[in-house]
């Protein structure tokens, strides 16, 4: 029955749909302007994904390592403290940690001032060393309260959330690179046309 009045409700607006015709020459524009879409070369962003994809299996690393530290931190001596024993455990990972972390931002940073070829994508990347060195500041104040008042998993994670940061900057300034560069060629293209 609603089959009936589906097609009832059709047949009676049969005809009504179609009330312009395209202009003369529009199939042939739509073609041409198809091709031209197929012909076109891709701007690859592999930059990027490889980026997200080493600072994800990165910030993952540091993640179980906290997780680690938290769930088998044990004394190794009777007489020693909880808070020496984290101190003498968790440090040498950190070190560790924050090695890997640094020079792998190190690289990547590399990378994106190379990527900075143009006065518009230079900008980004001099905001970003500003914004990098802020972030820095920060893990410096934190390094120096774990110094200060010792282990705490609230501190581990603090840490951990300033490299994640770090990290996700660094994609964002990738990413409006990338980005920037696409207008541009775009732009570049329109005005040959």
């Amino acid at each position: 029955m609603e089959k009936d009045d589906i097609d009832q409700l059709f047949g009676h607006l049969e005809g009504g749909f179609d009330t312009e015709t395209p202009p003369a020459g529009h199939e042939a524009r739509f073609l041409n302007k198809l091709a031209q879409q197929k012909n076109k070369t891709t701007v690859h962003r592999t930059p990027v994904y490889k980026l997200r994809n080493v600072m994800a299996i990165a910030a993952s690393v540091v993640l179980l390592l906290g997780l680690g530290w938290v769930l088998l931190d044990t004394p190794s001596s009777p007489g020693a403290t909880d808070t020496e024993t984290r101190e003498e455990t968790t440090y040498p990972e950190l070190a560790r940690t924050q090695h890997y972390f640094s020079s792998l931002i190190e690289n990547e940073l590399k990378k994106i001032k190379e990527e900075a070829n143009t006065e518009d994508t230079r900008i980004i990347v001099n905001d970003a060393i500003i914004q990098l060195e802020q972030i820095e500041s920060d893990y410096e104040k934190l390094e120096e309260e774990l110094q200060k008042n010792g282990y705490s998993k609230q501190l581990l994670n603090a840490m951990i959330t300033n490299f994640q940061t770090r990290i996700t900057l660094l994609q964002h300034v990738m990413e409006q690179i990338e980005d920037t560069k696409k207008l541009k060629t775009e732009r570049h293209e329109e005005n040959r046309i």
